[in-house]
């Protein structure tokens, strides 16, 4: 720093130094002043205790004016100090009032019934951006920018993601009063609760949902008495620890932290950048990210917009979680009581036995309408409905698939007939007196007889007979075989292939008839590709499972089906829940056909000898060679000509 002398001197040679010396005094002058007139306004700072009784000096105190009739004396924690600027208190303040007032609406909408949802959204996840492949990057810049993503995600731990807000109504347990004027159960109505479910997700840490409630049914009138105090407690909770205020509200309704407890904000800083409020007059967005904090209608419309009013609050009833399934069967079907699967009031007795046939009915029922529209004439020429339920059992899904496709189809034009195959007699009487005891209805045309799979003379469908172009018949023909052991399945898609039918549904059981031959290839070659698979017997027994299924769906395919393979339902269920589904097609003879078909058989013996399999039951059946040692085709059992 030049002294008072040597400035002096300087002045005296030149004259403009005069000007330098003046502005160095007068500098030196104002920035003393600033300083002690910063201190002086610093200490008269009013300073905010909290409930805890504790002395925060950093506290910025805001009285904010909200819309409507809620007022708020907001205090909001923040790491900044008083001498930061008065441009980042009007920020917090702005910001503070945009809060309040989409607080405000929240809690009209909800009074005047209007409210359907809300939304708010935290800083999202970082990402990597996409490189074009013509990138010259080395990869350790690729690394690097891998570490400063990993950086930037570990500082978001514990900081809202989403926060999602939305209706609900619980039951009351055990507690039920009947409408005025009736007496009978079916004016019985349950009475509950209706609550603003808020489900907070956070980054890298547990979901969390709270409950508040909004109101509860009166018993008089079914009219609602509302309480919205829980929700704006709730709400001024979250924006608190959004600023950094994290347990410091004097709010009845705690909103918890993550597992990882409190997050640190840089000074000014909002976890929630943006936000959406749903009701039925509108859709208005919160935006609080940037300089400019803002509440205001979108340009997006409600759909369900009517007349004003949310039908979800006006018929809380619509929330409830005890809300009837939409299922294609009853539980209250009688056909399920009398064969156990539930009791007198239409409860689960049988639960994964009643899962199995509303699932297994929803397959059905899609095939069947695809072949149905398919081979009608014109797609306006009726069509009667046969099914064939190949060792049915107890005809639990039997019962199931006929009600279903009988309440459907059942008219002047169409008649659904369905017939299950059961070798056990006595259980064959015991399903058929169900059937009859169901009456004359629907079920006049389910009967059960007694026979094997691929050995029934007597069934609807008659003996074999050429194949038949789709669209040539007066029946949708469909053909059911689930858990049929080992080669009975196979037994069951020849007979519907040797027939022509439709829809093929099958769910392939114990498949061993592939074992020893797997078995015998891998111990005779250590140097198999497979070796340290297949030495496993776990993973021989699954490939086996695989292997048998994947040879099914390609012989399915080459005599003329579309077919499909996968998990019908879970494995809690049943542990057999793989599903072949097959349907006819117009097979056009063209070369382009003939030469897939051959591509088809050229892979079945690329997996077959893969595998050391030299024989497969359906394979032979239809005259198909899996070994590549002859490419002629063999002639088919049961007399019928090579397909």
């Amino acid at each position: 720093m030049l002294s008072f002398v040597a400035l002096r001197r300087l002045a005296a040679n030149n004259s403009s130094a005069l000007l330098l010396l003046l502005l160095f005094f007068s500098t030196t002058l104002c920035a003393s002043f600033s300083t002690s007139q910063l201190s002086a306004a610093k200490a008269a700072v009013p300073r905010k205790h909290h409930q805890d009784g504790k002395h925060h000096p950093r506290c910025i105190s805001s009285p904010v004016t909200t819309a409507g009739a809620y007022r708020s004396h907001h205090v909001l924690c923040m790491s900044a100090t008083a001498g930061e600027g008065s441009q980042s208190s009007r920020h917090i303040e702005r910001t503070s009032s945009i809060i309040d007032e989409f607080i405000s609406a929240v809690l009209k909408s909800l009074q005047e019934k209007t409210f359907e949802s809300f939304t708010l959204k935290g800083p999202p996840a970082p990402r990597k951006k996409r490189r074009s492949s013509n990138s010259n990057k080395s990869s350790t810049n690729n690394e690097d920018i891998d570490a400063k993503i990993e950086r930037e995600k570990e500082a978001l731990r514990g900081k809202y993601k989403t926060i999602l807000g939305r209706l609900v109504f619980l039951q009351d347990k055990k507690k039920r009063r009947k409408k005025k004027g009736g007496n009978d159960a079916a004016n019985e109505v349950e009475t509950g609760s209706l609550y603003l479910q808020v489900t907070i997700k956070y980054h890298l840490a547990t979901d969390i949902a709270q409950n508040w409630k909004i109101g509860t049914i009166n018993e008089e009138d079914d009219e609602i008495a509302l309480d919205v105090s829980e929700v704006e407690s709730g709400l001024r909770g979250i924006f608190a620890n959004a600023w950094g205020d994290n347990g410091n509200s004097d709010d009845s309704v705690v909103v918890p932290l993550s597992e990882w407890g409190a997050t640190t904000n840089k000074a000014g800083e909002m976890d929630i950048r943006s936000g959406e409020l749903v009701n039925a007059d509108g859709v208005y967005n919160l935006q609080l990210h940037g300089k400019k904090a803002s509440f205001r209608p979108s340009k997006t419309k409600n759909k369900n917009k009517e007349k004003g009013k949310s039908q979800l609050m006006n018929d809380p009833t619509q929330l409830s979680h005890d809300r009837t399934k939409n299922v294609p069967l009853s539980t209250s079907s009688e056909f399920f009581q009398k064969l156990g699967v539930t009791n007198s009031d239409n409860k689960p007795k049988m639960a994964s036995k009643l899962r199995q046939c509303q699932k297994f009915v929803e397959i059905v029922s899609k095939l069947v309408d695809t072949s149905y529209s398919h081979d009608s004439p014109n797609n306006d020429g009726a069509k009667n409905i046969r099914v064939i339920d190949m060792g049915c059992g107890r005809g639990y899904l039997t019962f199931s698939v006929h009600s279903y496709l009988s309440d459907k189809y059942n008219n002047a034009d169409c008649v659904v007939e369905t017939q299950g195959i059961e070798r056990r007699p006595k259980l064959v009487q015991e399903i058929n007196g169900i059937a009859r005891e169901l009456g004359k209805g629907k079920f006049e045309k389910l009967n059960f007889i007694e026979g094997s799979i691929g050995e029934t003379d007597n069934s609807i469908f008659g003996d074999a007979k050429q194949h038949q172009n789709v669209g040539n018949k007066d029946s949708v023909d469909v053909v059911i075989a689930l858990h049929a052991c080992d080669t009975a399945t196979d037994d069951a898609l020849w007979f519907a292939i040797g027939r022509g039918i439709d829809v093929i549904v099958t769910a392939p059981c114990c498949q061993h008839e592939l074992r020893p031959q797997i078995d015998h290839h891998v111990s005779n070659n250590p140097n198999h590709v497979l070796a340290n698979v297949l030495r496993h017997a776990i993973y021989r027994e699954r490939a086996t499972e695989q292997i048998t299924d994947s040879m099914r769906a390609i012989l399915l395919e080459i005599a003329g089906y579309d077919v499909q393979v996968f998990e019908f339902i879970g494995g809690e269920h049943t542990a057999k829940n793989c599903i072949i589904t097959a349907t006819k097609k117009v097979m056009s003879g063209s070369k382009k056909e003939d030469a897939w078909l051959e591509e088809r058989r050229k892979q079945l013996i690329e997996l077959a000898e893969l595998y050391g399999v030299r024989r497969q039951r359906l394979a032979s059946l239809m005259g198909e060679s899996i070994t590549s040692s002859s490419n002629l085709k063999v002639k088919a059992a049961g007399g019928m000509p090579p397909l």
